[in-house]
């Protein structure tokens, strides 16, 4: 299973802890666009999700939306296999609990 954890975040939805830490082409049945959702404070969201969905020559998409604004996200990352994911996340989680936690409270923008 893939470790996840997200300081200050409550998930609301978490298929992605399903995925094995082996390679992503040997689970392309788990493989679909929405896969995690982690909201934070100061309208942050964090979404997860494979696309194209079952395919194994996509790709995991991690963006960082804010007030639901799924057209303009804050912050795009890609990554094909878990390892990749993981490192990915822990990025997008310290950009939110960093930089975009205070632009979105008024202070300095990323």
């Amino acid at each position: 299973m893939i470790p996840l954890n997200f300081t200050g975040g409550r998930v609301t939805h978490d298929d992605l802890s399903r995925l094995q830490d082996v390679a992503v082409a040997r689970q392309t049945g788990l493989l679909k666009e929405d896969m995690l959702q982690v909201e934070f404070a100061g309208g942050l969201l964090l979404d997860v999700g494979w696309y194209p969905e079952f395919d194994a020559t996509g790709g995991f998409r991690i963006n960082v939306i804010k007030n639901y604004d799924w057209d303009r996200p804050v912050l795009v990352l890609t990554a094909h296999e878990t390892a990749e994911l993981v490192e990915k996340l822990d990025i997008a989680q310290n950009a939110i609990n960093g930089e975009l936690r205070n632009a979105s409270l008024g202070g300095s923008t990323v």
